[in-house]
């Protein structure tokens, strides 16, 4: 691999640069989130492209990794009372 410059970033990539690889570049742009359980661009997408991109994916991964659960399990005051509504308004 040669040495290329970045002229954005003011950078040379390559084996005398600044990064070694391109990856390494786009691991120091992008900053993840601890939480996620992901630490490069590699894992990102190696997480989300096991069967292709797809949003069920990114959910799976989410949900997963930000300890995430179903909101509509949740009870919800305001539906409750709007459900109430409904039936005395139906007669019920």
């Amino acid at each position: 691999m040669g040495v290329y410059k970045l002229q954005k970033l003011g950078i040379k990539v390559g084996m005398f640069g600044n990064e070694t690889t391109f990856l390494d570049v786009l691991n120091e742009l992008v900053k993840f989130d601890p939480r996620l359980g992901i630490d490069s661009v590699e894992d990102l997408v190696n997480a989300l492209s096991k069967s292709g991109y797809n949003d069920d994916m990114a959910k799976d991964l989410c949900m997963q990794e930000l300890d995430g659960e179903d909101a509509d399990d949740e009870e919800d005051p305001e539906i409750d009372w709007g459900d109430q509504m409904y039936c005395r308004q139906a007669g019920k």
